[in-house]
């Protein structure tokens, strides 16, 4: 013991530091995280009207889980809320003659909420672009600006056969995908309605299932979806919108 006394500081140290940074990983390392992905998706991938934001994040490589918490996505027509979600990649799991489940995907207190109407003067808006854009196209077809259909329809085949790999790589990855919902809230309305629709439900397990279409599948079908879906206590409900100003009348 006195010939190592002097390092006794120093052993003190290593072991404050080794503390702080393990309050630090248990603590603090997923909502810093959380806060520097959330940055990022804004920064990058959003544009400003939309908002996106993680309270924690984390990803755990040897058991291919991404776990996050207190998820709020709001853009100008819907919101989406998660307290809590897991997404478990099974990496490790072998195709068989029958899909199997790869990606399991947990949700816990979803809540959904729609807004915003679809008006019609989009619709009217994008009729006006597509005519002016036929316009432009006979116009140019009059003046002498002639369209090879063949390069249009090599460049069509080559997307097609694109696509298809594709598609044909992705249900290989995923066979199946799991969702399993817990405690959800699917609620839509308008200020200008009387009344909005409100889905309530206890448990939510729903099954995406990817098959070929046949042996000999065509360039049209590329596979065949399965969807299966389980649900515990739902409830389906109307709700009075006290913003709206207008007649109401009783249900």
């Amino acid at each position: 013991f006195e010939t190592h006394r002097e390092q006794i500081p120093l052993l003190v140290i290593v072991y404050l530091l080794t503390i702080i940074w393990i309050i630090y990983l248990i603590l603090y390392h997923s909502r810093i995280q959380g806060i520097i992905l959330s940055y990022i998706l804004r920064r990058f991938f959003f544009k400003d009207a939309t908002q996106i934001k993680f309270d924690s994040f984390s990803i755990s490589f040897i058991s291919g889980a991404i776990m996050f918490r207190n998820l709020h996505y709001t853009t100008g027509s819907y919101f989406v809320f998660v307290k809590d979600g897991c997404l478990v990649f099974r990496y490790w799991s072998k195709t068989k003659a029958k899909p199997i489940v790869r990606l399991k995907i947990k949700l816990n207190h979803l809540d959904i909420q729609f807004f915003s109407p679809i008006r019609s003067s989009t619709l009217s808006d994008s009729n006006n672009n597509n005519n002016n854009l036929t316009d432009d196209v006979q116009r140019g077809s009059m003046n002498g600006i002639s369209t090879k259909g063949d390069d249009t329809q090599s460049v069509n085949t080559i997307k097609s056969s694109e696509d298809g790999l594709f598609v044909t790589r992705l249900r290989n990855l995923f066979p199946a995908i799991e969702i399993k919902v817990e405690h959800g809230r699917i609620s839509a309305g308008h200020d200008t309605l009387p009344y909005g629709l409100l889905v309530r439900f206890s448990t939510m397990t729903s099954t995406f299932t990817s098959e070929s279409p046949s042996r000999n599948p065509s360039l049209i079908d590329l596979m065949t979806l399965t969807y299966h879906l389980k649900y515990r206590n739902l409830r389906i409900q109307l709700y009075p919108i006290r913003v709206y100003q207008g007649e109401a009348r009783e249900m």
